[in-house]
């Protein structure tokens, strides 16, 4: 199991102080009783840029990233993207996940899928899939260059539901 974890926030409304950060504290704690140490916390906008470097700069003092935010269907929802160009991973369509996030709409908001949810199949190449049955957001986890990436939705509900029935069950 990784034991040096750096938790990466995605979102510019973190970095504005329109909300807080909690899901890095819930993370920190989960990690903490699984016996992984947390060296760093970073928050960075929605920027591919910046988050980007945020990669490069946490792999080379981490094993085990863990990212939260950024997974939704809109255009600023880039963390898939921009973490697998850092990391030379392809991002490719998963048709399972599809019939998962057209549950949750038919179920909760009650309406048709939006076809702009299909982006959120989009995982990485080889990752394992934390199916999301509080949200429309997947997460995953992968391993390539070196380190662990785990990405988790921003959603609190949704992040705090799969780092404790996913994330915990695929580090052990």
């Amino acid at each position: 199991m990784p034991h040096q974890a750096e938790i990466i926030a995605v979102g510019t409304e973190l970095l504005l102080g329109n909300i807080a950060n909690t899901n890095a504290q819930f993370l920190s704690q989960l990690l903490a009783s699984a016996g992984v140490n947390v060296l760093y916390h970073t928050a960075v906008g929605d920027n591919p840029q910046r988050l980007r470097a945020a990669v490069e700069t946490a792999r080379s003092r981490c094993d085990l990233l863990v990212f939260t935010g950024g997974l939704g269907p809109t255009y600023d929802d880039m963390t898939k993207t921009a973490v697998c160009a850092a990391l030379d991973t392809p991002l490719v369509f998963h048709p399972d996940i599809v019939p998962d996030i057209r549950r949750y709409f038919d179920t909760v908001f009650h309406r048709e899928m939006p076809a702009c949810n299909l982006r959120q199949a989009y995982l990485p190449q080889d990752c394992t899939v934390f199916r999301n049955p509080v949200g429309t957001a997947p997460g995953c986890a992968f391993t390539a260059g070196g380190v662990t990436a785990v990405l988790l939705p921003g959603v609190p509900s949704e992040c705090r539901y799969l780092a404790e029935h996913c994330l915990l069950p695929y580090l052990e």
